[in-house]
């Protein structure tokens, strides 16, 4: 008898690694794995989990797909971004007050590899780069989705 905390810790490796778009399918791949479950307890699993439907695939909760995140961080940059700058490492973004932190969301959404964090206020964000270069690199990057 498998537990319920292992249970549900299948169901998460499932949804890592496949596009899963039904419960039905969510328990065909758990009896692929030698997991049986009900519907009303896979239901239950679910929604404790906090797995939520994006363009019909169940993903972790905040999991944003990555071509959405190009879109919604183009969109955000492009409504709410005044102007950018960079010093070393740091590139720093000014926004229309109050949307400093939508952006910096989006901007963490899309995991550019150089970029190790940011930071947002009301209407500024601080990006911090991996390096001085790659500050430089960012700030390019971000200008690039102006363009």
């Amino acid at each position: 008898m498998m537990t319920k905390k292992a249970r549900q810790g299948r169901i998460l490796e499932i949804i890592r690694r496949h596009s899963v778009g039904s419960q039905e399918q969510l328990s065909l791949l758990l009896g692929n794995e030698n997991v049986t479950v009900t519907q009303s307890t896979l239901s239950r699993d679910i929604r404790e989990l906090g797995l939520v439907k994006v363009r019909g695939r169940y993903r972790l909760p905040g999991e944003t797909p990555p071509a959405a995140a190009g879109g919604h961080l183009r969109r955000a940059l492009g409504q709410y971004v005044l102007s950018t700058a960079v010093s070393g490492n740091m590139v720093v973004i000014k926004t229309s007050p109050g949307n400093a932190h939508s952006v910096g969301v989006v901007l963490d959404a899309a995991e550019w590899p150089e970029v190790l964090g940011t930071v947002a206020g009301d209407d500024t964000i601080f990006v911090l780069a991996q390096s001085g270069p790659l500050g430089k690199k960012v700030l390019e990057r971000l200008r690039d989705y102006f363009s």
